[in-house]
């Protein structure tokens, strides 16, 4: 009778804190922003929801733990006082639940509300019984270091499963073995000498990924040392810190071979390093494990970093029904989509600082071609193969169920569009720029293999058979070098330094004729020894000015309001100009052309420009009338003295001149592209 009597009673309907959204506790005081129902009402009119560090003190006063938790928490991330928070659940965004926090300046930090227990198959927002909070995402504790006995033992745990259940990632070539190897020693020795072992029986062996600092030539292989270590072998203590620390991660993974390029390969010997270069896709193919030292880019520094500082710990903030809930800065992460693609608010996110490896030209293809690697980062070890990503925090766990996961994995070089490995790769740095090709050619001999190419058909950085897709490629930044001084024809992608993307629509009446490229050796190390394209399209007469001259012209093309009516290209520098019959424009240079040294074109030259394809568009009037307009995309081009029809390229400009007034001055003609 008690029970039915207490079941007639009015429910007492749950009220959640319009700050922090727990449940708000019995005990406290009820303000005007908090919810009552369900939590998902605080989102009813926003995408987000909004809250000040002032209104989470007053909600720690009048009686909420979890405000007081949370205010506490951020004192400890040094982020007290902040401005604005907003709750995001990207309920209608690509993105896993967020907390980012905005300063009085501007600045922005993300953290996560994460619990081990949280939901993976849905967001908790659908949930249909309310969950401890609606921005909850699924999410780990890291270790204190990455080189703790708790991040060794996950790093095992991942290496085991991929093993025993991965199909997709076994050694495709199990009798390849590398022409060096070094000796580790098993698991239960404790040597402190590396062997250099050559010509080895097949065994399972790892690779290292990692940037060369200005110590790694005083610890390489060279022709000097090499009977030495051949007998004596290698003290581990001599090796950079870096590596020791390897060493240590596969003693624990119980791998006793590693190959490591500068300790392997030796250095001053030219022979030797085209020969070990030229197997630079079977060495990472079928490496068993990929160590990349993705953070690394100091001498000195460990493999290894402690990130247990007060600003970069999990805090607790609730224990509810035994579910243990942590707020904790959002980690960056990549994927195989590529780093600016992996971290959706995350805008402040700089590779170069997260990552310094991973933005290499080397690192690229051994990042491709590795079936698995071991990342260790400033924060967490992560792990990739082709069918898993994981990271100790479980951000991948909860992004791959957003995303959809086979979108993340690794994938074979042969997946890519060779105009998306080009794209992938241009924009790489490298310490030495006649590596261009070199760099590249592990990844090119894996394509030829996947597809069957010829690898005689492979053109200083094009294939013959895709050429029509990636043979008019321009920088789509402004030029920041003068032409690298190395032997590489104009018309490669090769011959600049830049990020480089390929025009993919129609050709527009381009017609290829034949090349002539020769090589003084392996085509896809690029040892070039001279290369020619000829083609045939339609080109008209041009101007180019730069420097005094181009800012003169700039200055009188502007009307009395100080309108210009110089054409701009979209993509192009202000710092260059094209003239066609009476039309200027701006165009951007595949390289600083105005500074002087090779490939200096002086201000006033005549180009050819080459008309490879068209852009339409259209506009409307305040009467809805429509008019089109096609636009052109040339191809700049400059002589070449003493060689007829023989050009250079210089250049390209987009989307300025109209195609009607371009065909008009233009006729159809063969040229030869050196």
């Amino acid at each position: 009778m008690l029970d039915l009597f207490k079941s007639l009673l009015p429910k007492k309907e749950r009220q959640w804190c319009g700050a922090c959204l727990f449940e708000l506790n019995p005990t406290a005081k009820s303000l005007s922003s908090d919810i009552g129902g369900r939590y998902e009402y605080a989102f009813a009119e926003s995408d987000d929801h909004e809250f000040s560090y002032a209104d989470l003190i007053k909600s720690s006063k009048r009686g909420c733990d979890r405000c007081k938790a949370l205010a506490s928490a951020f004192e400890s991330f040094g982020a007290a006082g902040f401005e604005v928070a907003r709750w995001e659940p990207h309920l209608n965004s690509p993105g896993s639940p967020l907390l980012e926090i905005t300063s009085a300046d501007g600045t922005s930090q993300v953290f996560e509300i994460c619990s081990s227990e949280a939901p993976l198959d849905r967001p908790v927002f659908f949930a249909d019984d309310p969950s401890p909070h609606v921005v909850l995402c699924r999410g780990y504790k890291l270790s204190r270091t990455t080189g703790d006995n708790e991040a060794l033992d996950q790093a095992a745990k991942w290496l085991t499963e991929c093993r025993t259940s991965h199909g997709e990632c076994r050694v495709s070539d199990a009798e390849f073995v590398p022409n060096r190897l070094l000796y580790l020693g098993d698991s239960r020795t404790d040597s402190n000498i590396l062997e250099l072992v050559e010509k080895p029986a097949p065994v399972p062996y790892a690779a290292l990924s990692h940037r060369w600092t200005k110590e790694t030539p005083s610890k390489s292989l060279l022709t000097s040392n090499f009977l030495d270590r051949k007998q004596n072998g290698m003290p581990i203590a001599y090796l950079p810190r870096m590596m020791q620390d390897v060493v240590l991660v596969l003693r624990r993974l119980g791998i006793e071979y590693i190959w490591i390029d500068c300790l392997c390969i030796i250095q001053d010997d030219k022979d030797d390093w085209k020969r070990e270069a030229a197997l630079m896709a079977s060495i990472y193919t079928n490496a068993e494990l990929t160590v990349a030292a993705s953070w690394c880019d100091q001498s000195d520094q460990s493999l290894f970093r402690d990130h247990s500082m007060p600003q970069e710990i999990s805090v607790d903030v609730a224990q509810i029904d035994g579910q243990s809930i942590f707020i904790r800065r959002r980690k960056h992460h990549f994927t195989w989509l590529g780093i600016e693609s992996s971290a959706d608010t995350m805008a402040a996110e700089n590779p170069d600082i997260e990552w310094p490896l991973l933005n290499r030209g080397w690192v690229y293809q051994e990042q491709l071609l590795s079936r698995r690697m071991l990342h260790f980062t400033q924060n967490e070890l992560i792990w990739e193969c082709f069918e898993e990503t994981r990271c100790e925090c479980g951000w991948y766990d909860t992004n791959t169920r957003i995303f959809g996961a086979r979108d993340w994995y690794k994938r074979s070089p042969a997946t890519k569009s060779w105009s998306q490995v080009i794209k992938g790769y241009a924009k790489r740095p490298l310490t030495v720029t006649t590596d261009r090709l070199p760099a590249l050619a592990g990844i090119g001999k894996a394509i030829a293999s996947a597809k069957d190419y010829d690898p005689a058909e492979y053109l200083c950085g094009f294939w013959e058979k895709e050429l029509e897709e990636t043979f008019f490629w321009y920088l789509s930044e402004p030029p920041l070098h003068p032409r690298p001084d190395m032997r590489m024809p104009t018309w490669s992608w090769a011959s600049v330094s830049g990020d480089v993307e390929c025009w993919q629509v129609s050709l527009e009446g381009i017609e290829f004729l034949g090349n002539d490229v020769q090589y003084s050796g392996d085509p896809l190390l690029g040892d070039v020894v001279s290369g020619m394209v000829s083609l045939s399209g339609h080109v008209a007469s041009g101007i180019v000015y730069h420097g005094r001259e181009w800012k003169s012209i700039s200055e009188s093309q502007k009307d009395a309001s100080g309108t210009s009516s110089i054409l701009t290209d979209s993509r192009a520098t202000e710092d260059y100009g094209l003239q066609i019959g009476g039309q200027f424009a701006t165009f951007n240079p595949d390289y600083k052309l105005d500074v002087p040294g090779k490939g200096f074109v002086p201000s006033g030259s005549q180009v050819l420009c080459l008309l490879f394809g068209r852009t339409t568009s259209s506009e409307w009037d305040e009467s809805g009338e429509s008019a089109e307009t096609i636009t052109t995309h040339l191809l700049l081009l400059r002589h070449v003295d003493g060689a007829p029809l023989r050009y250079e390229r210089i250049g390209v400009n987009a989307t300025c001149f109209e195609l009607d007034v371009f065909m008009s001055q233009s006729e159809r003609q063969q040229l030869t592209l050196v």
